[in-house]
């Protein structure tokens, strides 16, 4: 695992999905990386914001990426996450963090024009209902609100050792749940095999 800042920066950039990786066809959103050294935060009424990096984090790097729409179909954005937490316990407690949001905030503002609706959010301990591929796991799902219309949304945050990754599919027009679901668990497994393999831990 990381020891310090400069390790875990390295360890996010490398791991945290880029555009190609979901698929040849995504591409870089307009923002497609987050502001160095800070953290996606739900504030008090419930709009997320960024944030200076906490003290209990070495590092974190969100990726933003979409596949633009054709046709009759609409553009699906997806979210990649990694966070080095400085403890195993502060890694556990973003987690905890995850599962009451989606209580304390059932709608939830993105950014203007952008909400998320109907929340609901499980938690699956490594071992329990056949979890086995990290230490821990929590995700969510609702609804996502653009003049667009509204369509699923998908979100899940795991832990290996004090590394946390994340993923957020947000869906459109036209698109299936089994191509919205391929994209979350694809996107998923592969940011944790990647922290599996570059720090020598196992789920």
């Amino acid at each position: 695992m990381p020891r310090n800042a400069a390790q875990a920066e390295e360890l996010v950039d490398q791991v945290v999905l880029r555009p190609t990786d979901w698929g040849p066809d995504f591409v870089p959103q307009a923002v497609a990386e987050s502001r160095p050294r800070t953290v996606a935060v739900l504030d008090e009424e419930c709009r997320w914001q960024r944030e200076p990096l906490p003290a209990s984090a070495l590092a974190s790097l969100s990726r933003y990426a979409e596949l633009p729409g054709r046709g009759e179909k609409g553009t699906v954005r997806v979210t990649a996450v990694a966070t080095v937490h400085t403890s195993e316990a502060d890694a556990d407690e973003q987690l905890a963090t995850t599962l009451e949001e989606a209580q304390r905030c059932r709608e939830q503002e993105i950014r203007p024009g952008e909400r998320l609706t109907g929340l609901r959010s499980a938690g699956t301990a490594f071992g329990t209902r056949r979890q086995q591929w990290a230490n821990d796991e929590a995700h969510e799902m609702g609804t996502y609100v653009t003049r667009e219309g509204a369509h699923p949304y998908l979100w899940s945050v795991a832990r290996v050792g004090a590394v946390t990754i994340g993923v957020s599919v947000k869906g459109a027009r036209g698109h299936t749940d089994e191509e919205l679901q391929h994209w979350f668990t694809n996107s998923s497994v592969q940011m944790i095999e990647s922290v599996e393999t570059r720090t020598g831990r196992e789920g």
